[in-house]
């Protein structure tokens, strides 16, 4: 049996147009998959993959600098919970306080001494704990202006993660 040329030409132009669509959808399929950093959609260039492995590092960083601050305020918060409780303590002992006994004056005088040392010492690591604080917040910052919102391709970032 033979076929017409009207039919063989159109069969030759449905074979070669489904060899391009599956050629389309092969180069399609092989387009990376895009992400970026942050809450936004990505925009811009893509962050090549050592601006991604910065990126990433810089924000391993600071979740783990947000970490650090919020265990260690709530350590400050306890501890001034805990001088606000002794200074009760000690308003309502020297109230009740036998002044004409020489050793509970030394007593409280020492608790008073030991509370007052405290205070000075979380006085100290308050600064220190604000100025880590805005460390960090201005790193946020650097990090926000360079990587935030940043496309970047998936393949990339499994690469870094696995060591490459």
């Amino acid at each position: 049996m033979q076929t017409k040329p009207r039919c063989r030409s159109l069969l030759h132009a449905l074979i070669a147009g489904g060899l391009l669509a599956a050629a389309f959808t092969t180069l399609a399929a092989d387009k990376p998959k895009e992400a970026s950093l942050g809450k936004g959609k990505g925009s811009g260039a893509y962050l090549t993959r050592e601006q991604l492995r910065s990126c990433l590092a810089q924000q391993g960083r600071l979740a783990q600098q947000d970490q650090e601050a919020l265990k260690e305020q709530s350590g400050l918060a306890a501890e001034k919970a805990a001088f606000e409780r002794s200074g009760a303590e000690l308003k309502e002992q020297l109230a009740a306080l036998d002044r004409t006994s020489p050793e509970a004056v030394n007593g409280y005088n020492e608790r008073s001494f030991a509370r007052d040392k405290g205070i000075d010492e979380y006085e100290a690591r308050v600064p220190r704990f604000n100025q880590r604080v805005e460390a960090t917040k201005a790193e946020r910052e650097v990090f926000g202006k360079a990587c935030d919102s940043r496309r970047y391709f998936e393949e990339d970032e499994i690469a870094i993660r696995k060591g490459q």
